[in-house]
């Protein structure tokens, strides 16, 4: 065997981890269903990787040798002829020499899946950044207390008032239902709100009030089609302050708007 070929095989079979996994790899190799081993096959090609590794002067582990001894319990009971007048001495005569094999292979490769995702999760977790903690000492303020300014009443009413806080921080329970309300229905319900309050300022709140996230959402996106569409002008004195909106020219003019 050249130099070459050895450095070549070598690089082939270091990916395998064990007997089962040069075993699957014939397997997929000869796409073949793995509940229908051709035994002759996969043992010549399994004793001729076997028979590489030792000619490169790997260390074979036991367990590759073990593997190819049952390969060849395994092909030798398939060629042995099955006659049916004979008695089942044998307690696994009857049954397919391979059918072993076949569940320890199964349950390798879900042990191959299950380490795959495992692999792909902590790939996933390792591009991911945990925000550090922050130091808040200089945030916390130091209260010193003088003896006997407070009395046992005012503790419990300051105990009162934290329970009452905590308790209406507590998520309320609400029934979701679908939002059936959609950016175009919102559109025309703003158009024709303008058109009968043409010279009219409100404030956006007062068409948000009481509504849905998403509705919001669908409102203030309508509202941005309409001011492109110049149909309607808006106002806001800071960045974070109420927004107002006022029917434009084009709205006085017109009833309708084209998509």
């Amino acid at each position: 065997m050249s130099e070459l070929f050895a450095d070549e095989l070598h690089l082939e079979l270091e990916v395998f981890t064990g007997p089962f996994d040069l075993l699957l790899h014939l397997i997929r190799k000869l796409e073949v269903d793995i509940n229908d081993i051709p035994m002759t096959e996969i043992t010549e090609q399994y004793l001729a990787y076997v028979h590489s590794m030792q000619e490169v002067q790997l260390d074979v582990v036991g367990d590759y040798l073990v593997m190819a001894a049952t390969l060849l319990e395994i092909k030798s009971r398939l060629l042995l002829p099955i006659e049916p007048d004979d008695e089942l001495d044998d307690p696994y005569e009857g049954e397919d020499p391979r059918a072993a094999l076949v569940q320890q292979l199964l349950l390798y490769q879900q042990f191959q899946d299950v380490a795959s995702q495992l692999q792909k999760q902590e790939a996933d977790r390792g591009r991911a950044y945990d925000r550090p903690l922050a130091d808040l000492s200089a945030h916390i303020a130091e209260v010193k207390l003088k003896a006997g300014a407070y009395t046992v009443e005012d503790l419990a009413i300051s105990m009162e008032d934290v329970l009452k806080r905590a308790q209406d921080r507590e998520p309320k329970l609400r029934e979701i239902q679908g939002d059936p309300v959609t950016v175009d229905e919102k559109i025309e319900s703003m158009q024709n709100y303008f058109q009968l309050h043409p010279h009219t300022e409100v404030a956006f709140l007062e068409f948000v009030e009481e509504e849905t996230p998403s509705q919001i959402i669908s409102a203030f996106l309508a509202m941005l089609e309409l001011v492109r569409k110049q149909w309607i002008v808006f106002q806001q004195e800071v960045p974070t302050g109420p927004i107002t909106l006022k029917g434009s020219e084009v709205a006085h003019a017109s009833h309708s708007i084209t998509y």
